[in-house]
């Protein structure tokens, strides 16, 4: 045989026993020794990936498994992090395995973006993770967020495709309720604008977005909440609302990878209000098919009897007003790089439509986030998005409205005549066909974008640079349909101005945004010796702002649906121009003792364009103290890290631009037609000084049982003082309100957050976290001259108009309004007892000589409830076995009222479930004047009674209880079951010979259950925007929906 010949056999051979090795299992054997001690391990679990193949070390620490080459075996161990290593060729395999990081020694990313390490923290912050967020699939960041965090409200102000989500840190702190209450929020260093624009005729009520929206929850790493002075000091004034710290996804260095998550689903009205079913139109029981009032008529047998085209039964015309929602939504995302360069880069596409017919929201973007390592000393980002986001929305506040005054006797879907025009009966107008002829649509463009480097020139000394940019440009187009003067067109009031009712719209907005912020930071590090050390941080920061508003509107259409300004027979427009500018230098100085004993203090000084000199420069300092207990004292073994921290913080809050000052303003009403100079509304101080709110703090942290239990406890206390209120002015100055230094506010709370994993084994384990936080809020001062401030109303018919005010000595968010009279006798009427505006529970009601409840006074308002909540709490838990896993979110509010609108309106129009009882006989519980008990029965119904033959007129729920705002401010405590998530990885030996490297399927549901006794459509919606302070009314509003979403993730 040739040499050449056995070469090749050789080599035959050789590949032959190879692939044996790697094909055939063996046994492969070894000992698991912890680092720090090098002592065997008993216990771990050793499992084979991809396979049922498992076994657990002996006493001594030795394992035996079957394996293949190439296979990688697990090892995990309770405390210990876990660790997968590949079979080889050999049979023998060590492994070390390593304790579990503390939780104190994971860097958190803070204030100006500084990375510090958790237990170095004086102040409280908590993270929430990509997974933590995003197992929900919300379009929202702050919908994701919702009951994950201790301390922070969240509240979606309705289900609106789009619809924007309102955020508070530890209650309220600002007495004007004009005044931005939300946090500050930066990602990637950025500072993001998360205002609610409501520019434009109506969108006040059209659930208009607030900008966060335009981030794409699957691009973030991390959330950190900063709560509190002195965890945002560093941010100046901006930070006196809180901070959100959002980090977004980054590349890794090695091969590209590919993830793609594709997710659609449906939604629909998650709760609708009870209505009666049993009377149909008509008033004071007798039936009338074009009559306005749609359900005071008498009952559907009676009404069929007279009109046999008279449905068998009743329309259930609210319900049938909303649509199936979809929702769909795919993302890209390519991530990757080298030692020197990484990028990561995404795509996203979100497409809904909404419950309410003709509302749609559409939101595309793309990310490329990139690092660079020149060298060991200097590194350097580009991060930048491009976002276009916008989408029809519908009013839905006047649709709810607009549906009541609609008779359950006809079909509201049935909108259409055969011309195109209104099909509806009398004066009233159809619903589906305003929404439908009635359209507003937004457009929003959107860039941010940043750059930065650092620079470490020696060990002790580093530099770091960063400039970032938000901007945007949104376009606002409004439409209605004119009226074209058929035979028999009925006239839509709401498709025109008040000067030409039904005759059409043009309307077009447009708002420029700019903001650009620079901020510099140098840092020393110096060691005094092993056990002291220290850091200083010196830096400058500034904060550029610009904002241009213009409007066009156009009404009355020469051509019924040719939407041109040039087709508008009258136009007014209007502009506003505004600039902001904040420039800070701020020091930080942290001390390091033995690694358990942490100072650090900071100041700040800022200068803003906003007040004027002297008052214009300000400074504030904070202070920090953080102890290890745990590593410093010997504890019991059960206790794994115990952290007490303490902080002051005085924080300073500027003016909203040109609060200084009056100037003039454009009028656009002149009888010429011509625009002139008047002056604005609000008259300025330019002696306005800040106002500054002084917070102490001090918490306790503990982990136990090797980190398998753990708990964070908060208190807190702040003082805000000479807080910048607009005010009431009388009109005989020329003015509407004045902007003065009036006030002062306290805030004070607890803040809990319990984190657990009962259960942690190699195939099930069970992870939960609980979070609750209560605040109680007091006004404590307002001007000599003022005894309150009224922050809203609402309306209600009959003066039971519900009043928010703000009175010294009360809480933020009281609510007063018209109740029914309570019996004093003439001697407690004599002491003025019965003027208090405390509704006094154990008096019984006053009875009239009729029969009925009267009301008291219109000028005699009282407290009828509060709008904060007495504490919120969340509680998410995470099952897994093997592949599958489960997570759930339960959140709560507990203690709040809210002033129900739609039942004040259901109850005037007789459409509230409990009017069915309208021909029924009662006697009032209460006593009469004399304090004797009232015995009089009376009767529910409208007109004359059949039994009696008695007049009662308009009946008891127009005359009395309509008129009654008590009646109306309900308890809009709730719990819910806000998602549940289920998931399945598929097993990587299903997929270990494809490209893909992973595969995962989920179904998740939100909103699924509420529990509350709120009789409207759900009470964490609201009528006011996601920008607003008053949460206090309900009732009108796009109503919550209830999602059910399918996702698949692959990754390659």
């Amino acid at each position: 045989m040739s040499m050449q010949k056995k070469i090749r056999w050789l080599m035959l051979s050789i590949l032959f026993i190879t692939a044996n090795a790697w094909a055939q299992e063996k046994p492969i054997q070894g000992k698991v020794t912890e680092e720090k001690s090098g002592q065997a391990l008993p216990g771990v679990t050793v499992t084979v990936k991809g396979t049922s193949q498992r076994t657990q070390t002996n006493e001594v620490g030795l394992y035996q498994v079957s394996a293949k080459a190439g296979n990688t075996l697990v090892f995990s161990y309770i405390g210990m992090e876990p660790l997968e290593r590949v079979v080889g060729n050999g049979n023998m395999l060590n492994v070390v395995l390593k304790p579990l990081s503390s939780g104190l020694d994971e860097v958190v990313v803070t204030a100006l973006g500084i990375e510090r390490q958790e237990r170095s923290l004086g102040y409280t912050a908590q993270k929430v993770t990509a997974k933590e967020l995003n197992y929900n699939k919300q379009p929202n960041m702050l919908n994701a967020l919702q009951g994950k965090v201790a301390g922070v409200t969240i509240s979606s102000t309705g289900g609106s495709p789009g619809q924007g989500a309102r955020i508070q840190i530890r209650g309220i702190n600002s007495i004007d309720p004009t005044r931005d209450n939300q946090p500050l929020f930066v990602i990637d260093g950025v500072l993001m604008d998360n205002s609610t624009s409501t520019q434009g005729e109506g969108a006040d009520g059209r659930g208009m977005s607030n900008r966060a929206v335009d981030i794409n929850p699957d691009d973030i790493e991390t959330i950190n909440i900063l709560r509190g002075g002195a965890a945002t000091a560093l941010y100046g004034l901006r930070g006196a609302n809180g901070v959100v710290v959002i980090t977004t996804k980054s590349g890794k260095s090695g091969s590209i990878k590919i993830d793609y998550q594709g997710t659609a689903g449906f939604e629909n009205v998650a709760r609708f209000p009870a209505l009666q079913d049993t009377y149909t139109q008509g008033w004071q029981g007798e039936y009338d098919p074009e009559s306005f009032w749609p359900s005071w008529g008498p009952t559907v047998e009676d009404a069929r009897a007279i009109d046999p085209t008279h449905p068998a039964k009743l329309y259930d015309h609210v319900k049938d007003a909303f649509t199936t929602g979809s929702q769909y939504k795919n993302s890209l995302t390519f991530s990757g790089g080298t030692e020197k360069v990484t990028f990561l880069s995404s795509l996203s596409q979100l497409n809904q439509k909404g419950v309410l017919p003709t509302t749609d929201f559409k939101n595309y973007q793309a990310r490329l986030n990139t690092t660079f390592k020149m060298s060991e000393k200097f590194t350097a980002g580009v991060n930048m998005s491009v976002n276009n986001s916008g989408g029809y929305r519908g009013n839905a506040g006047r649709y709810i409205e607009q549906l009541i005054y609609w008779s359950p006797r006809h079909d509201v879907n049935d909108y259409l005549e055969e011309n195109g025009t209104m099909r509806s009966y009398g004066g009233t107008t159809n619903p589906r066909y305003a929404t439908e002829s009635n359209r507003f649509k937004d457009d929003v463009l959107r860039f941010i974008g940043s750059a930065n480097f650092s620079y470490r020139p020696v060990s002790w000394l580093n530099l770091s640079y960063r400039a970032g940019i938000d901007t945007y440009r949104d376009n606002r187009l409004g439409t209605a349909l004119g009226f074209r003067d058929l035979v028999g067109e009925r006239l839509v009031d709401d498709n025109g101005t008040e000067a030409a009712p039904g005759y059409g719209f043009v309307n077009v907005y447009n708002q420029n945004f700019r903001s650009i912020n620079s901020t510099f930071v140098a840092s020393a590090d110096h060691k005094f010796s092993d056990d002291f050390s220290a850091t200083l941080r010196l830096g400058h920061d500034l904060y550029d702002r610009y904002m241009r508003r213009e409007s066009t509107e156009g009404s009355d259409l020469t051509v019924y649906d040719w939407f041109s300004l040039a087709n508008a027979k009258t136009l007014q427009s209007e502009t506003y121009l505004e600039k902001y500018r904040l420039m800070g230098i701020f020091g930080e100085l942290s001390f390091n003792y033995k690694n358990y004993l942490y100072l650090t203090l900071t100041g700040r000084n800022d200068v803003t364009s906003s007040l004027a000199r002297p008052n214009n420069s300000f400074f504030y300092p904070s202070s920090t103290l953080s102890y290890i207990f745990s590593d410093h004292w010997k504890l019991p073994e059960i206790i794994n890290n115990a952290k007490f921290r303490f902080s002051y913080a005085r924080i300073g809050k500027d003016a909203d631009p040109y609060s200084t000052s009056s100037g003039l303003a454009i009028y656009t009403d002149l009888p010429t037609g011509y625009s002139g100079f008047t002056r604005p509304g609000l008259l300025g101080d330019p002696e306005l000084k800040p106002e500054f709110t002084s917070t102490w703090e001090s918490g306790l942290s503990m982990d136990f049982f090797n980190s398998r239990l753990g708990f964070d406890f908060n208190y807190y206390h702040s003082v805000s003082k000479d807080q910048i209120i607009r005010i009431p002015v009388s009109a005989s100055i020329g003015y509407v309100n004045a902007a003065v230094n009036a006030g002062s506010m306290r805030n004070q709370g607890i803040e809990l957050s319990i984190n657990a994993s009962p259960i942690k084994g190699n195939d099930f384990s069970w992870d939960t976290r609980l979070n609750f936080s209560a605040n109680r809020n007091k006004v404590l001062s307002l001007r000599e001259d003022f005894e309150r401030i009224e922050a809203a109303n609402e309306f209600g018919y009959l003066s039971s108009n519900v009043y928010m005010w703000l009175i010294p000595g009360e809480a933020y968010g009281d609510l007063y309004g018209r109740a029914l009279r309570r019996y004093y006798s003439p001697e407690e009427i004599a002491q003025g007892l019965d003027q208090s505006t405390e509704i006094d529970p154990d008096r019984p009601l006053l009875i009239g000589e009729d029969g009925f409840p009267i009301l008291d006074a219109v000028a005699n308002k009282k407290k009828l409830g509060n709008v904060q909540p007495d504490w919120i709490g969340g509680w998410s838990n995470t099952f897994r076995y093997k592949d599958l896993s489960l997570s759930f979110l339960i959140d709560a509010r507990v203690g709040q009222e809210r002033y129900n609108q739609l039942a004040n309106f259901y109850s005037a129009f007789g459409m509230a479930k409990y009017t069915e009882n309208r021909n029924d006989h009662m006697v009032f519980n209460g006593v009469l004047a004399d304090g004797n008990p009232n015995t009089k029965e009376v009767w529910l119904g409208q007109g004359i009674d059949p039994s009696t033959g008695f007049n009662y007129g308009d009946g008891y729920y127009r005359i009395i209880h309509r008129g009654v705002s008590e009646n109306f401010v309900e308890d809009a405590s709730w719990v819910r079951l806000r998602s549940v998530s289920i998931s399945y990885s598929v097993p990587q030996k299903w997929i270990q010979n494809s490209i893909v490297k992973n595969v995962q399927l989920s179904l998740t549901g939100n909103n699924l259950a509420l529990w509350t006794n709120y009789a409207g459509f759900d009470p964490e919606s609201t009528t006011t925007n996601s920008g607003s302070n008053v949460d206090a009314f309900a009732g009108m509003t796009y109503p919550a929906v209830r999602s059910f979403l399918f996702t698949l993730n692959v990754g390659f």
